[in-house]
């Protein structure tokens, strides 16, 4: 009786196994791509869809355009990631649930050891072992700007090479899946215990890298034709660097995960860090700009109205109708820097300078001594 129970149990899993392994959305279709299609054309793909199915440009058939636009949004998600791309090739949409998108912990086993491991089912597998994938080392890139560009914005384009996993095996170094074994030295752990008598009585053991595998723990039968088993290769791209408005020299605009892609590895970061070349008329403080301002000393003692040209072209009117001291600064509201996320500026500070003549005749002297007497 037992043994019928566990037999029916068995066949009862097997089935549920095998339908949510196969049963699961078909993301590749979802988005219009062959199954071996490369990061780029993922990309391409999802952002071609996405502008198509926005529920803005779809006022006419908002719910079905906005179901639509969640499933390729979905499906570009995991597609777009190595780690969960693998898993769902592998196991399917459930399998990416039950491991919750990435190496959570989740066995998937030959039903026959999960049903009978510990005398029952495992779905949990030990989250305790679990390791942290390891993470690439961030490139940063300085990127030369102009105050204008901190003023105004501006937008960049920069051819991005790096390394990539390979579009054909995705990182196995394989040709096929079937390609692969375990090895079986060291039986897919990578290590080897070494056993050694020092004498009667004595012996030692030692843990070593698997010589046979090299401490991967499988061995591929037949290399990727594309990367001849590199795992790797070259690609390009370009990236688009938008500096904001009254974005500061020194800023840090960050592309995640967009350095270079390595086996079990996430990539590093992307970072490009904003410096500012001099301006021969403005020097930025903060968020206020100063500038100079050169008078005649007429100018200085009657008043003035001058214009300066800003960063954007347009003239600053600057009037005076008192008397300007030599080295005296004046401030314009609101006329400096933006403020980065702000819809504020800073303020633009004047410094004045006064030019006087070289020298002056005796009658204009004697015009002066009678003014300032």
């Amino acid at each position: 009786m037992k043994t019928t129970v566990l037999a029916l149990l068995l066949l009862l899993f097997l089935d549920s196994y095998f339908v949510f392994v196969t049963s699961s959305a078909d993301y590749y279709s979802l988005l219009g791509v062959h199954k071996e299609a490369s990061a780029k054309q993922i990309k391409k793909a999802y952002r071609d869809l996405s502008l198509k199915w926005h529920p803005d440009k779809n006022p006419d058939n908002k719910e079905v355009a906005e179901q639509k636009f969640m499933e390729i949004s979905n499906a570009y998600e995991i597609l777009s990631n190595a780690d969960k791309r693998k898993i769902y090739d592998q196991y399917g949409e459930e399998g990416l649930k039950n491991s919750g998108g990435s190496d959570s912990g989740f066995n998937f086993k030959n039903p026959f050891d999960i049903f009978f491991e510990q005398g029952g089912f495992n779905f949990g597998g030990d989250r305790g072992n679990k390791q942290q994938a390891n993470r690439g080392q961030d490139l940063v890139i300085p990127l030369q700007v102009t105050l204008k560009d901190l003023y105004l914005g501006r937008v960049y384009q920069v051819s991005h090479k790096r390394q990539v996993l390979c579009s054909k095996c995705r990182g196995t170094g394989a040709e096929h899946e079937h390609s692969i074994e375990k090895c079986h030295v060291c039986k897919g752990s990578g290590t080897r215990v070494v056993t050694q008598q020092l004498g009667p009585g004595f012996i030692t053991q030692t843990q070593t890298t698997c010589n046979h595998c090299g401490g991967k723990g499988n061995i591929i039968k037949s290399v990727c034709p594309h990367c001849k088993g590199k795992k790797v290769e070259k690609g390009e791209e370009q990236i688009t660097v938008r500096i904001e408005q009254g974005m500061q020299d020194g800023h840090r605009i960050v592309f995640d995960q967009q350095n270079d892609e390595n086996p079990n590895t996430v990539p590093g970061d992307l970072v490009f860090v904003l410096s500012q070349v001099p301006n021969q008329d403005f020097t930025r403080q903060g968020n206020n700009l100063h500038c100079s301002l050169t008078i005649t000393l007429l100018e200085a003692l009657t008043g003035f109205t001058k214009e300066i040209k800003h960063l954007d072209g347009r003239p600053v009117t600057i009037q005076r109708t008192e008397v300007t001291i030599p080295g005296q600064t004046l401030m314009i509201k609101e006329k400096g820097m933006p403020i980065f996320e702000s819809y504020s500026h800073g303020d633009l500070y004047v410094l004045i300078t006064v030019l006087f003549p070289r020298e002056i005749n005796q009658a204009q002297a004697k015009v002066l001594r009678q003014i300032f007497a």
